[in-house]
């Protein structure tokens, strides 16, 4: 499958877990000490010194992310976007492609990391692409704020992507069941991958009282949830979303995960008016709004299309 950006940044998910339990680890040569976050980098580093082989593994070619962070740091700094005594830790938010829960701080290889930071302007963001061979993609925003289109009323909000591609994937498990879910990161929520995620459990809860359920995932965003239902012991999904980047992720992670298109519909509007396009009997409605959304209006249409209602 091709990426908007026309190259192979989208792969389906049998290659991309073929090597994920090594992608991130170090080899016997690698350098396995990090930096100090909170202290000022050019305290531990000379940074005339930071180039795009700093500590990098003479055998696998990889490096640590703290070294990767402080190349970047370093170009922000030599351009004037952030302090000259900022941290690591100032730097913004790392994430890794594809992502999955881990216990040790991963070793990059080439197009592994988005980085998100508020510290950028577009020059400066494409230097960082052509001078850190890790990262994929820059993304001028704060992850305080909310990314993507809360409700039918309110316009949706982005991130800016001032460099690269911000297609990324992230690998969700619970229990027996792997899924991948890319997204366009400028333009979608972060969620980070994590083993056993509550969500995913309690989408299992409701799976197990049914034997082949039809499911409606109503405010779908980028599929997870529906994929992981279909994966698991559901008949069909019905997905639905007002946001049309979440819908066209969506499509992406149902090839990713080999869905096959009889086993789910696509509907892109306002939850409010959905009973008059469903036309067959649903067993369970999966409701996973942004916390900031007051849900009692939209659980009430719900209802009236499916047997149990569960709100995430």
């Amino acid at each position: 499958m091709k990426c908007k950006c026309e190259n192979n940044c989208i792969q389906k998910k049998e290659d991309i877990l073929k090597d994920i339990n090594t992608l991130y680890k170090p080899c016997p040569e690698c350098h396995k000490k990090g930096l100090k976050k909170a202290i000022p980098l050019k305290q531990q580093i000379k940074l005339d010194k930071l180039d795009k082989n700093y500590k990098r593994c003479p055998q696998c070619h990889k490096r640590h992310i703290d070294y990767v962070m402080a190349h970047i740091l370093k170009i922000l700094i030599q351009n004037n976007q952030i302090t000259p005594d900022a941290s690591i830790r100032k730097l913004g938010t790392p994430l890794i492609t594809p992502a999955l829960n881990l216990d040790y701080l991963p070793i990059l290889s080439k197009k592994t990391l988005v980085i998100i930071t508020n510290n950028t302007d577009k020059q400066t963001a494409q230097e960082i692409l052509e001078e850190v061979p890790e990262v994929k993609a820059v993304i001028k925003g704060n992850t305080e704020e909310i990314v993507g289109q809360i409700t039918e009323n309110v316009k949706p909000q982005t991130y800016n992507l001032m460099a690269g591609c911000d297609i990324r994937c992230d690998i969700q498990n619970n229990l027996d069941t792997t899924i991948c879910i890319y997204k366009e990161q400028s333009k979608i929520h972060i969620e980070y991958p994590r083993t056993n995620s509550p969500k995913l459990q309690e989408v299992n809860n409701i799976l197990s009282q049914y034997e082949n359920p039809v499911i409606l995932d109503a405010m779908c965003g980028v599929g997870t949830l529906g994929i992981y239902a279909l994966n698991k012991n559901a008949k069909k999904v019905i997905f639905n979303d007002i946001y049309n980047t979440a819908i066209d992720n969506l499509k992406t992670n149902l090839q990713v995960n080999n869905i096959s298109p009889d086993r789910y519909e696509i509907h892109n509007q306002n939850i409010l008016e959905l009973a008059e396009n469903i036309k067959e009997e649903v067993d369970i409605v999966l409701l996973d709004a942004f916390l900031e959304v007051d849900t009692t209006e939209y659980a009430d249409v719900l209802k009236k299309i499916g047997k149990d209602v569960v709100i995430i």
